[in-house]
């Protein structure tokens, strides 16, 4: 009851934030609006405003998102803004960054802000943007699209002073006009994650969408999240419906009720409507994904998920142009890779949900998704589709068990194996194809309880997925001798000892390994590598052996430094090898096991290439995870399954290879050329035999 009664307060609060318009700086607004229409993002309907729509292609330059005012001279910036700063939407968020950066500036005395509130009328908003210009602002931004017009007659009035104005990416320079900026959040890229998260938490395979005004980045946003949904789920039904309204709230709460009645287990939307949706939302108990700024403040227990619209590099760069005496003609763009889009997932969330999300927004920022080709319908060629199709035997419903030294997280060894069970659970579908796991068994007798456990339950596969396994697993598997168990990175079966339902298995990390030290030669320009090993056996010890071959096949003057830190999950262990080996001039980063996150926190900290190994470690460090080994353990999964099915319980070894498809190289499109060029060469060596991997001795 208290819940809900601060949820009634809040909302409260916020309606009266959003009704009343408040000026801030010098400046008060005040609005005779009778429409909510024009907001936002919203076009114009007027004949000259048509004609802007028409705009040139402008070049849109990327910049970090990072702020950079630190040492910028006294500014006065002033917003014009279609309603308040309190809108948990698109004002808030563009004011949000004005008062960070004011904050990195110094204060007031260096950076002046005002504001001009709830401008849905476009003459008053046009008076506001002449009165900051006439008062000696130096920045003005003119922050909705409905307000081009406006600005492009009065920018000429005043060509010491900078305007911008989104979304858009029109400067006017078709124009002859010199001081004005433009800039757009590519929301449909956040979008795009959003939907698949909402795909992966839905149940009932209904999606609501409370749209406001089917234009600007309130499409892009809806078109990119319908585009998420159905990638990640194309059996998926995602009601869309447009309110016509950026700010009445009545309406988006009427359009949200609609929604739950026709079955909508998720909802999102976006502009300053959606307080009205998300309280039905918080009513019903809904999850709602958010888009432009943090709406959590209405309820934090039903927005769980957000596409955060950050500013602040945008904004700082255009106020250091503008004191470089560049007054204009630049478009910017807020994108996932830098660092404008910025997701925000709840701790409460499914784990499982989330890792697709995140795995979303990783292959949009590296140019392997592209959101607007699937919005427009492209799919990949025929061709393309075949290849990578997978080919699923016909399986009897299965039980699998996995026992693992580490975490079903940990970016490394046992991730790896457990994304490939849940990739055939999810094509299989979890009524055949059940999955039970045991984590972080580091103690041996422990896991070889749990082991017993599992096969007592009458699991068909139980994996013991750790060599220090095997002692325990040879004394248990005879005790079961219709159940298969399986075990590596080894190659004994237990067949001298006469077990014969064991399966081993290896991946020949020394091939991958040997690629990625042909591309990590390429990279460095210090000629120092270095290497942040866990302890010298198994396919760690394989993956150094292999990568020093490549290394040195391709430049035998490069020096790479190998440390172990004797720890397969010790993360602080490493994080201190690879400062230690930047320290003594490495410039690109390698390693293996679970206790390399540490090690590519340090990498990402520093700005040193790191290339990966078994999972895709890039969600630790996305900007410097360049080449991943990824483990594909889906075919020896499924040659396990079989032989199990057909009465061969165990016996043979399986290996992960290129050759086999077990190990695949991901190059990330941020690497030379010449340097993947290299790499592939090097992979399609390996597999046809032209070039034998030869270890070079080590003390």
């Amino acid at each position: 009851m208290k819940h809900k009664r601060w949820f009634l307060i809040s909302l409260m609060l916020i309606l009266s934030l959003l009704l009343v318009s408040c000026g801030g700086g010098e400046e008060t607004a005040d609005s005779d609006a009778e429409e909510t229409a024009p907001a936002d993002t919203t076009e114009s309907t007027d004949a000259t405003e048509e004609e802007m729509a028409e705009e040139e292609e402008t070049a849109v330059e990327d910049v970090s998102a990072e702020a950079n005012v630190a040492d910028i001279e006294q500014i006065r910036i002033a917003v014009v803004m279609p309603s308040t700063i309190s809108d948990l939407a698109w004002s808030q968020a563009i004011y949000d960054s004005l008062l960070r950066l004011q904050a990195e500036a110094g204060g007031p005395e260096v950076m002046e802000i005002a504001y001009t509130e709830n401008m849905f009328n476009v003459t008053d908003a046009a008076a506001a943007l002449r009165d900051y210009a006439a008062d000696g602002y130096n920045i003005i931004l003119a922050h909705g699209t409905q307000y081009g017009t406006s600005m492009f007659e009065i920018a000429p009035d005043f060509p010491d002073t900078t305007f911008a104005w989104g979304t858009a990416t029109d400067t006017g320079s078709s124009e002859g006009i010199t001081n004005v900026f433009a800039y757009e959040a590519r929301a449909e890229e956040g979008g795009y994650v959003n939907g698949v998260l909402a795909a992966n938490l839905s149940t009932s395979g209904v999606i609501g969408v409370v749209g406001p005004v089917e234009a600007g980045d309130a499409k892009l946003y809806i078109d990119g999240f319908e585009a998420g949904v159905l990638a990640a789920n194309p059996d998926a039904q995602v009601n869309i419906s447009y309110t016509g309204s950026f700010g009445d709230t009545a309406l988006a709460a009427e359009a949200a009720n609609t929604q739950i009645a026709a079955g909508a287990d998720v909802l999102t939307g976006s502009a300053q409507q959606v307080v009205g949706a998300i309280g039905v939302a918080s009513e019903q108990g809904v999850p709602w994904l958010g888009t432009q700024s943090d709406q959590s403040p209405i309820d934090p227990e039903v927005v769980v998920a957000s596409q955060l619209y950050n500013w602040d590099g945008v904004l700082s760069d255009i106020i250091n142009k503008h004191q470089a005496g560049e007054y204009g003609g630049v478009a910017y763009a807020l994108t996932l890779a830098n660092g404008g889009l910025v997701m925000d997932f709840d701790e409460s969330l499914d784990a499982d949900a989330v890792a697709a999300a995140q795995a979303a927004a990783d292959e949009v920022m590296a140019g392997n998704i592209d959101v607007n080709a699937l919005i427009a319908g492209e799919t990949p060629a025929a061709d393309d589709e075949e290849a990578m199709e997978m080919e699923y035997p016909e399986i009897e419903p299965v039980r699998i068990a996995l026992v693992m030294p580490s975490t079903t997280t940990d970016l490394a060894w046992s991730q790896s194996i457990y994304d490939s069970l849940v990739i055939l659970q999810e094509h299989y579908g979890e009524e055949n194809f059940e999955i039970a796991f045991t984590e972080n068994m580091f103690n041996v007798t422990d896991a070889a309880a749990a082991i017993r456990d599992y096969a007592t339950d009458g699991y068909d596969l139980v994996i013991a997925h750790g060599a220090q396994y095997g002692t325990s697993l040879f004394e248990i598997a005879p005790d079961f001798p219709e159940t298969s168990f399986a075990w590596g990175t080894t190659t004994n079966t237990g067949e001298e000892e006469g077990v014969t339902n064991v399966f081993a298995y290896e991946p020949r990390a020394e091939q991958g390994g040997y690629v990625s030290g042909v591309v990590a030669a390429y990279l460095t320009e210090a000629n120092i590598i270095g290497l942040v090993g866990p302890v010298d056996a198994g396919d760690a010890k394989l993956h150094v052996d292999g990568f020093l071959a490549g290394v040195r096949d391709t430049n035998p003057d490069i020096q790479v430094n190998v440390s172990f830190t004797g720890s397969f999950g010790d993360t602080a262990l490493a994080a201190e090898a690879a400062n230690t080996q930047i320290a003594a001039g490495a410039d690109v980063l390698t390693g293996s096991s679970q206790q390399v996150v540490g090690a590519i926190g340090v990498a990402s900290e520093q700005g040193v290439p790191w290339l990966g190994i078994q999972a895709d470690q890039s969600p630790a460090g996305s900007d410097v995870v360049v080449v991943t080994v990824l483990y594909d353990w889906v075919p020896t999964l499924l040659e396990m399954i079989t032989s199990n099915q057909a009465g061969e319980y165990g016996g043979r070894v399986l290996q992960l290879t290129l050759e086999n498809g077990g190990q695949t190289m991901i190059y990330d499109d941020s690497l030379p050329a010449e340097a993947v060029e290299a790499g592939m060469a090097a992979e399609q060596g390996i597999i046809d035999g032209s070039i034998e991997i030869v270890a070079e001795p080590r003390n």
